[in-house]
C-alpha cells in the first residue's frame, strides 16, 4: 500500500514537471520569431530577473515539504 502512494505521488510529481517544461518550450518557440521595428526599447523579461527564479524555488520546495509531509503518521 505504500509503494502505491509513492508511485503515484513521483507520477503526478513527473507528470507536472512535463507539464512545465512542455509549457516553457512552447513559449520559447515563440520568442524566435524575429520582427523588425525602428523604435529601440530596453524591456527586462521575467524569465531573466533572478529573485522570480528564488521565488519560485522556494515555493516549490515549501510545496513538496507539505505533499511529503502529508503522509506521515503522528505518534501521539
Amino acid at each position: 500500500m505504500k509503494s502505491t502512494k509513492i508511485y503515484n505521488r513521483a507520477k503526478l510529481f513527473l507528470l507536472s514537471l512535463l507539464t512545465m517544461f512542455s509549457y516553457t518550450f512552447s513559449y520559447a518557440q515563440d520568442s524566435l520569431v524575429t520582427k523588425t521595428t525602428n523604435v529601440t526599447t530596453r524591456t527586462e523579461e521575467w524569465q531573466t530577473n533572478p529573485t522570480y527564479w528564488i521565488i519560485g524555488g522556494v515555493v516549490l520546495i515549501i510545496i513538496i515539504a507539505i505533499i511529503a509531509s502529508r503522509g506521515r503518521r503522528r505518534d501521539d
